[in-house]
C-alpha cells in the first residue's frame, strides 16, 4: 500500500473555487484532513486513488468552513442553516435541523456532505450469515 502525498496542482484543478486559499495553507489543511481520514497503510480506505479523492474533499470542506470560497460562500463561522433573519439591528439565527450529531459537522458544506456519503460503506457493519 501507499500513502497519499498532497499534490497542490491537482487539488487546485479539482477545486478552483478555493483560489483564495494560499498554497502555504494547503499543507495544513491536508494534514488536518488526515486527522479525520487515516492516510497510512492501516487506513480503511486501501485504494490510494479513492483515499486521495476523499482527503481532497475533506480539505475542500475545511477550506469552505474556515475561509470560504472565491464566490463568498462559506467561511461565515456560522454552523448549520439560517433559520431566521431580520433586518433592523441585523439578527441572524441558525440551527442544524434534524441532523444526527455524528455527521452534523459534515453538513456545513457540499464537500463535507459528499465525503460523508462516499464513506458510508466504511461505517456499515458486516454481516456474515452462518458463522
Amino acid at each position: 500500500m501507499a500513502i497519499v502525498v498532497l499534490d497542490i496542482a491537482k487539488f487546485r484543478a479539482m477545486f478552483p473555487e478555493f483560489s483564495n486559499v494560499s498554497n502555504e495553507l494547503l499543507p495544513f489543511l491536508f494534514n488536518q484532513a488526515t486527522d479525520y481520514l487515516n492516510n497510512s497503510d492501516f487506513s480503511l480506505v486501501d485504494d490510494v486513488i479513492k483515499r486521495e479523492r476523499l482527503l481532497y474533499l475533506l480539505m475542500a470542506h475545511l477550506a469552505y468552513v474556515r475561509y470560504g470560497d472565491v464566490n463568498g460562500n462559506g467561511g461565515s463561522g456560522m454552523v448549520g442553516r439560517i433559520s431566521s433573519a431580520s433586518e433592523g439591528s441585523v439578527s441572524v439565527s441558525s440551527d442544524i435541523g434534524p441532523v444526527e450529531f455524528r455527521y452534523a459537522w459534515y453538513t456545513q458544506s457540499p464537500y463535507g456532505m459528499d465525503y460523508w456519503q462516499a464513506t458510508k460503506v466504511y461505517r456499515m457493519a458486516n454481516y456474515y450469515p452462518g458463522c
